[in-house]
Order: structure tokens, then sequence, then C-alpha cells
């Protein structure tokens, strides 16, 4: 859909155009012979009628083809959107205990953004498995051995409650609270000591 809309920004003087060229031949093919009389204009229809047709069709199929082009990403995007709520679903079902503390670290830390090692496994799946997107659309995964901002999927926050993020019920004694902390992963330590 991203694709389809640059295309039209990029090419709306292009698509006003056939719109006008469009309306302006339909309109000449359809006005009685009276109508162009006066304008003087029924002998240059007349002779160049095949050409009009042709703009005609030629227009009618370029919208018809935006139409399907347009039809075609949004059937592509729901099936992508499909397959990583349903990733997402699956990866929270499943989390281990580095993978929710990696996204405790979030709570922790108290921020929207954190960098963070991909050569670490628990961060690999959560970012293959779509609950950790990079922070910044211009910023690309590229190789596993260097940190990178990211942050929480927005699709996925719904689902990382209390349970799934492996908190316990209610209030939290010392002790829940020392394991949580200790359960920390090893790129967060150097935080939590200054803080």
């Amino acid at each position: 859909m991203h694709e389809l809309k640059q295309y039209i920004q990029n090419y709306k003087q292009i698509n006003i155009a056939t719109t006008w060229l469009l309306l302006a031949a339909t309109l000449v093919l359809l006005l009685p012979t009276t109508a162009l009389s006066v304008s003087g204009l029924d002998q240059w229809v007349s002779q160049y009628r095949g050409y009009i047709s042709i703009i005609v069709i030629s227009a009618i199929a370029y919208f018809i083809a935006l139409f399907l082009v347009q039809a075609g990403q949004s059937v592509l995007d729901k099936k992508s959107d499909t397959e990583t709520m349903n990733k997402i679903n699956n990866m929270v079902k499943v989390m281990n205990t580095s993978e929710q503390a990696v996204i405790r670290e979030f709570i922790f830390q108290k921020k929207d953004i954190i960098s963070l090692p991909l050569e670490m496994a628990a961060v690999a799946n959560l970012v293959e498995n779509c609950i950790l997107v990079p922070a910044l659309n211009s910023q690309e995964i590229i190789g596993t051995g260097s940190k990178i901002k990211l942050c929480i999927n927005i699709k996925a926050r719904p689902l990382l409650d209390h349970k799934a993020l492996g908190f316990p019920e209610g209030k939290m004694t010392d002790l829940q609270a020392k394991a949580l902390k200790s359960a920390r992963p090893a790129f967060a330590k150097e935080f939590y000591v200054r803080h």
C-alpha cells in the first residue's frame, strides 16, 4: 500500500492529466453532432474518432490497472498483517525468561527505545518474531554484531501484559523483585548499577 501511495503522489500530475484527457475525449465522443457543428468540431471529430476512442480506451485501461494494483496491494498488506500478528501471538505464548527479561527492560528503564545487542539470542528471537522492531523507519537490521535501537511493536503491546512478561500477580514481594532484578539481561547490568 505504501508503494502505491508513493506512486500516486509521484505521478499525481499524470493521473490528473489522464483524468482530464479521459473526460475531454469521452465528452467529444458523446456530444451530438449538432452541438459539435456549432463549434466546427464535427468534421475534426469524425476524422479522428478512431484516435479519440483509443485515448478513451487507454485511459480507462490505465485506471483499471491502477485499481487492480491497489486492490492487490491491499490484499498483500492484509496477508502480511495477519502473518505478523500470528508470529506475535505465537511468540507471546512461548516466550522464555530471557525474552521476557528483554521486554521488561523497557519498563525498568522507562524508555520507548533501547539499544539492544542483536547477537543476544533472546533479542534476535524477539526481532525475528516481530515483537521488537527498529525504532527508526530508515534503520535496517544488517548483520548481528552490533547494537541497534529497537522498540516494542505497537501491534504486540496489547498482548504483553503482566502475565506474558513474567510479573507476579498482585503486589510484588521483595523476594520476587530481587528475582526479577537478578534475571535482568547482561547488557542491562550497567544501567542497573548506575540507577
